[in-house]
């Protein structure tokens, strides 16, 4: 078991991530060649996004002490935090006010996945394959960061995700895979407080950010490079709400292996 976990998190030199292309001798690009194929010398490195996705609950007694850290340390341009209010205490005399059965789904399938049988709040999933509660304060979460990105480093091959305001472009060096969700993430854009009236937690004052209101389904990746309409122009969303758009190992409960803001 501890060669496997060293096998699994060994870091390795991570090959380039954009696409850089080379010119021919009439200076132009030697990729506008419908025969160009990708391969990693095409991408040049750099941190990508990780996304921080976080089951809460403002019945849940130990998520008000924990928020702080949480979003304190998930502040940061490469780390994208997206907060998924759960029902697991509405039962408690404070019905949750951002909360939804489609949100409970989402972490149970978590759960599944990874072969459990309990459910916990406040839960930070990273990438889809890390997780923990953050009560190890900003250094416990960023080690669960850091993890996730270990797995992510130890890939074999390599992909690079972009929008602009009416697509979204896949481009990657791994041509056959098992389908992957493309997901677009709506979410608030700016912080919201909640005075919670009633509960465990009353009176207490929650800051919520990046609370997730939807997520659409906009296609499949199963390998190579495509692009995917959005379900509508970035310029005709809400000002209120932002997105992101993630590609996600099989559905619910798998490992996100790409992450971009639109």
């Amino acid at each position: 078991m501890a060669s496997l976990l060293k096998k699994l998190f060994r870091r390795k030199k991570q090959p380039p991530l954009v696409c850089a292309v080379t010119l021919d001798d009439d200076g132009n690009p030697i990729a506008d060649n419908p025969d160009h194929m990708h391969t990693a010398s095409c991408f040049i490195s750099f941190e990508p996004l990780a996304v921080v996705e976080l089951f809460q609950s403002q019945g849940c007694q130990s998520c008000p002490p924990a928020l702080p850290d949480i979003q304190d340390a998930t502040n940061h341009p490469n780390i994208l935090l997206l907060t998924y209010n759960v029902t697991l205490f509405n039962h408690l005399g404070w019905k949750d006010t951002f909360a939804t059965p489609a949100w409970d789904q989402r972490q149970r399938a978590y759960a599944k996945r990874w072969n459990r049988n309990s459910l916990f709040t406040p839960q930070l999933v990273v990438n889809g394959v890390a997780d923990g509660s953050g009560s190890g304060g900003k250094t416990g979460i960023q080690e669960i960061i850091s993890s996730a990105r270990s797995v992510q480093q130890a890939m074999d091959w390599h992909i690079y995700l972009d929008s602009n305001d009416s697509e979204v472009r896949i481009d990657s060096d791994k041509y056959e895979v098992a389908p992957h969700d493309i997901l677009v993430v709506i979410y608030k854009a700016t912080d919201e407080v909640v005075k919670v009236g009633s509960g465990p937690n009353k009176r207490k004052k929650m800051n919520h950010r990046n609370v997730v209101v939807d997520v659409v389904k906009i296609g499949e990746w199963t390998g190579g490079n495509i692009s995917v309409a959005l379900p509508m122009s970035r310029s005709a969303m809400d000002p209120a709400q932002d997105a992101a758009v993630l590609v996600q190992q099989g559905g619910g409960g798998g490992a996100i292996i790409a992450v971009a803001k639109i």
